[in-house]
């Protein structure tokens, strides 16, 4: 009985942070404001181009920004590969050097800034994630 209402309690609030994740990347702003006074909104337009019209990746972590090119599949591949074999940060740290386009070093160089890198790089690369069922 007990183990039936922890259940229900552990889906109710399952059921509630998948609504709230839907709506939130609805509601997501995206402020290029800081990476086109960089680097011109022309250059990241150029960029973007390169990589075939796929959104770039822009990270930001206080002052410190980043430019990377939108994951392939065998970037992602990669990436499985690392966290399989070198474990999660080494991957991260794999997948952003393979992304990379422009920005500060001290991104990958500042162990608190790296973190805020990681955890934002692990969220892009989740959502990547497909939705499926069976029925």
């Amino acid at each position: 009985m007990a183990n039936d209402k922890l259940q229900e309690i552990f889906n109710s609030r399952k059921s509630k942070e998948e609504k709230k994740t839907k709506e939130s990347k609805k509601d997501v702003v995206k402020d290029l404001t800081p990476f086109e006074a960089r680097y011109t909104a022309k250059k990241l337009d150029e960029w973007k181009k390169e990589y075939g019209n796929r959104d770039l990746i822009y990270l930001k972590v206080d002052d410190f920004l980043a430019v990377l090119r939108p994951p392939k599949a065998d970037d992602l591949g990669d990436y499985l590969t690392a966290i399989g074999s070198n474990g999660m940060s080494k991957a991260v740290a794999m997948i952003v050097e393979q992304l990379w386009i422009e920005g500060d070093y001290q991104l990958i160089e500042d162990e608190d800034c790296f973190i805020a890198v990681f955890l934002q790089m692990n969220n892009i690369l989740e959502s990547k994630k497909a939705d499926f069922f069976r029925a």
